[in-house]
Formats: C-alpha cells, sequence, structure tokens
C-alpha cells in the first residue's frame, strides 16, 4: 500500500465495529461510516465526525471518496449495496458473508463487479488464516494424514447461512474439489432468529458429497447448544479443530503403521507436531483480508468462492422441501432466484 488510504464502511453492528479496529491494525483511516442506526456510530466513537456519518448509504456513495469499502451490513442487503457500490466507481469492497442471498443475485454481483473493475472479496475469514494455509499445505503436499476421506462438522444451534456456509467454503478450499450432490433436513422448531424476527435461516444437518470422492457429514441442529468442532479425516490420520479453545491436533499412523491393513483400525496414530501461529481471532483475519485487498494481488476468497458457499447452503433447502432427496450441482437454473434471508 502507497500512501494513506481512507475507507468507508456500511453497517456498524457488532461485525461492523470490528472491521473499524481491523482497518486501525492496518493503518487505513475510516472516513465514513453509514448505519440505519446513525446515533450509534456517535454513541460507539463519540470522536467520529458527525458529517461523515450517514444512516442511507446512497449519501455516503454520493458524498465520500474513499479507497476501499467494507460492507457489513444485514444479509439481505449486500447485493443491493456492492451493486450500487461498484456502479459508483467504488474499486475494492470487502463483502461480509454471504455475498447475497439468492444465486440470481450472486452473479449479478459478479457481473456488475467484474464489468466495472471492482476488487470484490468476500470476508469467509479463514480463507485469510496463515493456520488453515499451512493445514493445506500439509495436507495436499505432506501427505501428512493419507488422501482425504471425510468432513465433519457439528454445531448447536446455529443457521446454516449464518455459519456452516463458512465451513461449507473450507470444505471447498481445502479439497480443491466442488460439491457433486447434497442430501439435507432442516430444523423445523421455529426457534427466532437472534439477529430478528425478519431472517429465517433453520439449521439443520446432512451429507455433501464432493467430487473427488470427500465425504462431508453437517450437523447443526437446534436440539444442542455446544461449542462448534471441525474434523478432518484422510486414509491415516485424523485432524481436530476446536477453534474457540485453540485446540488443533493432528493424529496419524506413521509410515510402518501404514503398512499395516486399513481394517486395523486400532493401529496407533502419533501426535503430529502442529503449533497454530496466533488464536483464531475475527478483526485479525478481517485486517489480513482488507490488507490482500488493497494489494495488487490476488484475492484469497472471491465472489466466486462465496457464491459456491451459498449454493452449498441453499441445495439443503431444495433437498428438504424435496422429501431429503439427493440434489446435484450445479443446482438447476429454476432455483437460482431462490432466496434464504441470511442475517
Amino acid at each position: 500500500m502507497s500512501g494513506k488510504k481512507r475507507a468507508a464502511m456500511i453497517g456498524f453492528g457488532g461485525m461492523g465495529q470490528r472491521h473499524y479496529t481491523a482497518y486501525q491494525k492496518i493503518g487505513v483511516d475510516v472516513t465514513a461510516i453509514c448505519d440505519w442506526d446513525k446515533p450509534k456510530i456517535q454513541k460507539v466513537l463519540p470522536d467520529f465526525s458527525e458529517e461523515h456519518s450517514y444512516n442511507n448509504y446512497k449519501d455516503l456513495l454520493e458524498n465520500e471518496n474513499f479507497d476501499i469499502l467494507s460492507v457489513v451490513s444485514n444479509g439481505p442487503t449486500h447485493a443491493e449495496i456492492t451493486i450500487n457500490a461498484s456502479e459508483h466507481g467504488v474499486k475494492n469492497i470487502l463483502c461480509e458473508k454471504p455475498i447475497a442471498t439468492s444465486l440470481l443475485d450472486a452473479q449479478k454481483v459478479i457481473d456488475i463487479c467484474e464489468k466495472n473493475d471492482t476488487r470484490l472479496a468476500v470476508n469467509h475469514i479463514r480463507r485469510w488464516s496463515s493456520d488453515y494455509k499451512k493445514l493445506k499445505k500439509m495436507i495436499k503436499e505432506d501427505d501428512i494424514i493419507g488422501e482425504l476421506r471425510n468432513f465433519y462438522f457439528s454445531c448447536g444451534s446455529t443457521g446454516l447461512g449464518n455459519f456452516t456456509i463458512h465451513f461449507f467454503d473450507v470444505m471447498r478450499y481445502l479439497t480443491d474439489s466442488e460439491p457433486e450432490w447434497a442430501l439435507g433436513f432442516l430444523d423445523k422448531t421455529g426457534i427466532p432468529n437472534p439477529r430478528g424476527k425478519q431472517f429465517v435461516d433453520p439449521a439443520g444437518y446432512g451429507v455433501v458429497q464432493f467430487k473427488n470422492g470427500v465425504r462431508a457429514i453437517i450437523d447443526t441442529s437446534e436440539e444442542t447448544g455446544v461449542q462448534y468442532l471441525f474434523q478432518i479425516v484422510g486414509k491415516y490420520g485424523r485432524i481436530i479443530i476446536d477453534e474457540l479453545n485453540d485446540f488443533w491436533q493432528i493424529r496419524a499412523r506413521n509410515e510402518e503403521m501404514r503398512k499395516l491393513p486399513l481394517t486395523r483400525y486400532g493401529a496407533a496414530m502419533d501426535i503430529v507436531p502442529f503449533k497454530i501461529d496466533s488464536k483464531f481471532d475475527i478483526v485479525d483475519l478481517t485486517s489480513n483480508a482488507l490488507a490482500e485487498l488493497l494489494s495488487d494481488g490476488p484475492i484469497s476468497c472471491t465472489g466466486e468462492d462465496s457464491m459456491k458457499a451459498l449454493e452449498m447452503v441453499i441445495s439443503f433447502h431444495i433437498s428438504d422441501e424435496k422429501g431429503n432427496e439427493k440434489v446435484f450441482f450445479p443446482l438447476e437454473e429454476k432455483h437460482a432466484g431462490k432466496g434464504v434471508l441470511i442475517a
């Protein structure tokens, strides 16, 4: 980055305030903020300029000059705001997930940003984690657990679009493969969305089969309140990732044990040294995303990546509507306009 960069933000809730801190970490000045609850801006930042505070994002786009924009509003507004920002000439946009709440709108965002030469990244934050990058190298190049076989992701009571979508993205990232089919079940509890009754993003469970043969088993049902856990299983080993407790463990058969038949499931698995670079921190990872976006290099999580993760969420909805049938990828064109009201 050359010179002092300026940023604007649309949305100043909890995640928006994390973006503000992330900009501070990389030395970028936030010069304009918009939130529908405008007084919140001065409440959180008493010294922030009233002149550059807005409750209508279109006014901000009309009146402000800046180098990068964070779109940190609620999900159903992401596409509209990102499209308008690109049309106004904004050259760097970091949009929170989801990129949109339908595949049709997601494709519009991608097309318009490409037309206007807008650098767009979507904040699936693990794409900017050095620990996940290191882990991918160990899996792909060092064969640390053998060929990938299964993913297991479990979490208590979280919407598929609110949180599971992040791990759908991680699965694509680690496999370098696309999903082939999904079979999903949605919760029918009717528990109100904690972010507001206007959002409808049920949890659920199901299976995703990837084209390279890897299976993903997901359960985020609304009948538990447990912390999330991610497991990666290979032919000869297992990786357990417990981000909230900074616990990452790799166990795998050594070379001698790998000579034994797979039916010897009791064969010893040694602990493989793995030291995390840093505690899992949303602000740090977001600052990495912002810094990358302001550079000239490739973008770690593109609009296309985010649309693929959204497609996996929508596949569970379609499967459930069809009586839990398999749904194949890419989804049929008739589903492009199907929306999920992700917060």
